[in-house]
C-alpha cells in the first residue's frame, strides 16, 4: 500500500536563518507524522472484514460508533477513530482495528517509543528520564509505566539468561559461537547497593571478559572483545549465568585463561570450581594493600622485603616473612601483631594467585575495578539512591545490553517477533 501525504510549510520572508528553517521543518514532519498516522490507519480499517458474530456468545453484532483511542508513538500523540460492535445478545464489545494491529486494551505507547525510553532509562535515572522525554520530544510517559517496562523487558532478559544457563547445566548442550583465540582474561567481583526495602545494602556481582587491553590515551585503555555480566543472585547462582555466557563466547576453547581476582574467597571458589584449568592471580593492587596494612608504616624495610618476595611470585616465603614479622611485634604491638597474621593468612589463602606472578607477573584488577564502575557505580549508587533488589535486576540487564553492543539486537529481535499478518480483506 502507498499513500502520498501533502504538507505545507509556512515561510517568513522576512528571516532565512538555519534557525528558523530548522523549526519550520521539525514542525511540518510532527504534522506529516499525525496526517500519516490518520490516512494509514484509515486505508487499512477500511480493508479488514465487517464483523457479524460475536465470539462469546455467538450472537449478531452491530455498528457501535466509532470511538477514539489515544495512542503515544515516536511522532507524537496520535489519536485512533476506531469502529466499535457489539453484541446484541450479551453486550460484550470488540473493535476490529485493536485486534489487527495487535493493541492490547491498555496499551498506550508503541513498543517503539518504549524502546527508545528504556534507551534513556539505563543511563538516567527513571525521573530524569520522563523529564527528557517530554522536553526533547514532548512524549508524555510516566514513572509508573517505565518502572513496567523495565519489569516485563528483564523477565523476558531472564529467562533467556536461565534458559542458556539450563542448556549446558542440565542439558549439556554447550553453544556454538566460535572459539576464541589466544589469551582470554576473566574477573569477578561485587559490589553493595543501598536495599530501600531494609535499608542496608545487597551485592551486585560483575563479571568480566576480555581479550586484551590497549592504551588509547595517556591514562586510558580500551577492552577488545569485553563482555560484561552483572546479577544480584547468590554467587552460586551468579557463576553459572557468567560460566553459561563464557561457554557462549567460546572462551573455554581459548589457548589460555587468566582469571585476575581480589583474593575473595567466593571468588576463588569460582575460579577452581568452573575454570580449572585458569590462571589463578592475584591482583598486585590488592596484594600490595594488604603488605602495607599488615606490616605497618614504621617498618619500611621489611615492607621492602614482602614486595620483592611478592613481585618474585614467593608466596611461602611471604606468608612466613608476615609470621616472623607478627611474633616480634608481639610484646611491641600486638594490635599490628594481630593484623601481620590475617595478612599472612590472606596470602596463604592466594598463594597460587602469587605463584603465578611467574607466569603473568603482577596482574592489575584496574578492567574489573572500571567493569564495575560503569555497570552498577554510575546507575545505581548515585547520592540519595536506593532501590529494591528486583529493580536492579531487570534494569540491570537492560543495561547490560547496551554495555555490550547488544542493544539494536536484541530489539531488532522484539520488532520481528511483534510482527503478524493482516487479515484477509472483506
Amino acid at each position: 500500500m502507498e499513500c502520498t501525504v501533502p504538507v505545507e510549510v509556512p515561510l517568513a520572508t522576512d528571516h532565512a536563518d538555519v534557525g528558523s528553517l530548522e523549526r519550520a521543518v521539525s514542525s511540518a514532519l510532527a504534522e506529516v507524522g499525525q496526517r500519516l498516522w490518520a490516512h494509514l490507519v484509515s486505508e487499512l480499517e477500511a480493508t479488514l472484514a465487517r464483523p457479524s458474530e460475536c465470539r462469546a456468545c455467538g450472537g449478531t453484532l452491530k455498528a457501535n460508533g466509532r470511538a477514539t483511542r489515544r495512542l503515544v508513538t515516536l511522532t507524537g500523540v496520535v489519536e485512533l477513530r476506531r469502529q466499535r460492535y457489539r453484541c446484541r445478545s450479551c453486550g460484550a464489545e470488540t473493535v476490529p482495528l485493536d485486534e489487527a494491529l495487535g493493541l492490547e486494551a491498555r496499551t498506550q505507547h508503541t513498543l517503539g517509543l518504549q524502546e527508545r525510553a528504556l534507551y534513556l532509562v539505563t543511563e538516567l535515572s527513571y525521573q530524569r528520564t520522563v523529564e527528557v522525554a517530554a522536553e526533547l520530544r514532548g512524549w508524555p510517559i510516566g514513572r509508573g509505566e517505565l518502572h513496567r517496562w523495565v519489569a516485563a523487558e528483564g523477565v523476558r532478559l531472564e529467562a533467556a539468561q536461565a534458559s542458556a544457563a539450563a542448556e549446558i547445566f542440565e542439558r549439556g548442550r554447550l553453544p556454538d559461537e566460535g572459539a576464541r583465540r589466544g589469551t582470554v582474561w576473566i574477573s569477578a567481583d561485587g559490589t553493595m547497593v543501598n536495599d530501600r526495602s531494609s535499608g542496608t545494602d545487597f551485592e551486585v556481582k560483575v563479571g568480566l571478559v576480555f581479550e586484551r587491553a590497549t592504551r588509547v590515551g595517556l591514562n586510558r585503555h580500551r577492552l577488545a572483545g569485553r563482555e560484561l555480566y552483572a546479577d544480584t543472585v547468590g554467587w552460586h547462582a551468579f557463576a553459572e549465568r557468567f560460566v553459561a555466557g563464557c561457554a557462549r563466547l567460546g572462551v573455554f576453547e581459548a589457548e589460555q585463561i587468566n582469571f585476575v581476582s581480589d583474593g575473595a574467597a567466593g571468588i576463588r571458589w569460582l575460579r577452581r570450581t568452573y575454570f580449572p584449568t585458569a590462571v589463578e592471580l592475584l591482583d598486585w593492587f590488592h596484594l600490595e594493600e594488604q603488605l602495607r596494612y599488615g606490616i605497618g608504616p614504621a617498618y619500611p624495610e621489611r615492607l621492602e622485603q614482602a614486595l620483592a618476595l611478592g613481585r618474585a611470585g614467593r608466596a611461602a616465603a611471604l606468608a612466613d616473612l608476615l609470621t616472623a614479622h607478627a611474633v616480634d611485634l608481639e610484646m611491641v604491638d600486638p594490635e599490628l601483631a594481630i593484623r601481620a597474621r590475617a595478612v599472612a593468612g590472606y596470602v596463604s589463602n592466594n598463594a597460587l594467585g602469587i605463584t603465578n606472578y611467574t607466569i603473568v607477573p603482577l596482574p592489575s584488577s584496574g578492567p574489573m575495578e572500571k567493569a564495575v564502575d560503569i555497570t552498577v557505580c554510575r546507575r545505581f549508587k548515585l547520592r540519595g539512591m536506593s532501590w529494591l533488589r528486583r529493580g536492579v535486576t531487570h534494569l540491570l540487564r537492560l543495561r547490560l545490553l547496551r554495555l555490550n553492543g547488544q542493544w539494536e539486537r536484541y530489539w531488532r529481535g522484539r520488532f520481528e517477533a511483534a510482527l503478524r499478518p493482516w487479515p484477509s480483506a472483506a
